[in-house]
């Protein structure tokens, strides 16, 4: 059998094992709430006024965090929440949710979350709050999830180097109405299992070949 034939077995296998461990209660229950949440997220995104998209945002948010509350919940795909975005790493050992909300022309803020597997089921939560528009240098500043730069993953590239795990992150930011951003940000975490956002780990030859080394990546663009 091919390789890439059997991994993909393992990867189908270990994923109706976790899906398995939710009960058939706790699933309806998160039915029912993925329902909601669904509705909330076209919201955040359709909303008219800046005050709907508030609201939207504020209700789906309170009712994320209850569905995860409910046991095993990071077993659920989520699947029907077409408009936030939810990545697993291939190691399964967390999953992060990140997703929008218009301000204005002129400002875009990014929320999230980061959801760990744990060995029980119960719920491991780290929100993650948009800092990018104080922060005095996006490019080289290294903060938790209380100072991240925010933006939608699309991707996770998981690496492994020195028994420690690395997370890079690739991004978009509809920054303003003039222009938008990719990211790529390094997501490793420390030895009390608190996430962290940034590092040492790029090297970029600037204009006039002298290497810059920023925490991340940000490529800004009309």
């Amino acid at each position: 059998m091919p390789k890439k034939h059997f991994l993909f077995i393992l990867f189908l296998l270990a994923a109706s094992a976790g899906f398995a461990q939710l009960t058939r209660d706790e699933r309806k229950v998160l039915e029912r709430k993925e329902d909601s949440l669904r509705t909330l997220a076209a919201r955040i995104i359709k909303g008219r006024t800046a005050e709907q998209r508030f609201k939207a945002d504020s209700e789906f948010t309170r009712m994320l965090v209850r569905a995860l509350k409910v046991p095993h919940s990071f077993y659920f795909p989520f699947d029907s929440l077409v408009t936030i975005s939810h990545l697993v790493p291939e190691d399964s050992s967390f999953r992060i949710f990140t997703w929008q909300m218009e301000v204005n022309d002129l400002v875009t803020r990014q929320h999230g979350a980061i959801q760990m597997r744990t060995p029980d089921g119960a719920l491991k939560l780290f929100p993650l709050i948009d800092k990018s528009d104080v922060m005095q240098d996006p490019e080289d500043s290294i903060g938790n999830n209380d100072g991240w730069f925010g933006a939608i993953y699309y991707k996770i590239v998981e690496t492994h180097s020195f028994g420690k795990n690395y997370y890079s992150l690739i991004g978009f930011d509809e920054n303003t109405i003039s222009s938008d951003k990719k990211v790529i940000d390094v997501l490793t975490f420390d030895e009390n299992g608190q996430p962290l956002f940034g590092g040492d780990y790029f090297s970029i030859p600037d204009n006039d070949m002298v290497k810059k080394y920023p925490a991340r990546f940000i490529m800004e663009y009309k």
